[in-house]
């Protein structure tokens, strides 16, 4: 049985449902053609070669390998923190950044904010390290982290992993996610600037 075209997209359709939908694929009836499309040329994209997902890939695995950021170079160490800072914060918020492993990189992350010139995003950090745990410093080691951050949490009278973190954090939470320093553009620009890129870009 020869097909027509749908109207909308032009998608080959059967006579039949050309007659009970009115001359549109079932994709258009439904309202999701435009979703299916986007989904397409999202996974087309995720194909096409990109030097800074490929950077990325490198970093995380030199971290793995090797752990610690000592094997890396400056330029290195600070792109890696402030990019862990970022997935950290904006998945679970700066709990679960210095909950989790990447609490470790903060004195990487402080240096990569200055370097990075992201003033704005370099005070909240520090404001949500100090609610966390006061006057000293982040400890490196995740546990004695833990250990400090359940202390803090019990004077303050929070509620800690069972709950919602203070308002305070929250608030902090809030105006990172508001993007200040647009961290991502000032990323792309360090790696390019860094010459951390460049070994991964390919000639065109």
């Amino acid at each position: 049985m020869s097909k027509v075209a749908c109207t909308q997209c032009s998608a080959m359709i059967l006579p039949r449902t050309a007659a009970e939908t009115g001359g549109i694929c079932m994709a258009c009836k439904q309202g999701i053609r435009a979703s299916m499309e986007a989904s397409r040329e999202f996974y087309r994209k995720l194909k096409e070669y990109d030097p800074h997902r490929e950077l990325w890939i490198w970093l995380v695995r030199e971290v793995q390998a090797n752990p610690g950021l000592a094997n890396l170079s400056e330029a290195h160490r600070h792109y890696f923190a402030v990019g862990v800072l970022e997935g950290e914060v904006y998945n679970g918020g700066f709990h679960q950044y210095f909950w989790n492993s990447s609490g470790t990189y903060y004195a990487d992350a402080i240096a990569g904010l200055k370097a990075l010139e992201a003033e704005t995003s370099l005070l909240i950090l520090q404001a949500a390290a100090r609610l966390l745990f006061g006057a000293t410093l982040p400890p490196v080691d995740r546990h004695a982290r833990w250990t400090a951050m359940k202390r803090r949490e019990r004077l303050q009278g929070w509620l800690g992993q069972s709950g919602k973190a203070s308002a305070k954090l929250d608030k902090l939470d809030k105006s990172f996610w508001e993007d200040p320093d647009r961290l991502g553009e000032k990323l792309t620009a360090f790696a390019q600037q860094s010459g951390i890129l460049k070994p991964f870009e390919k000639e065109v």
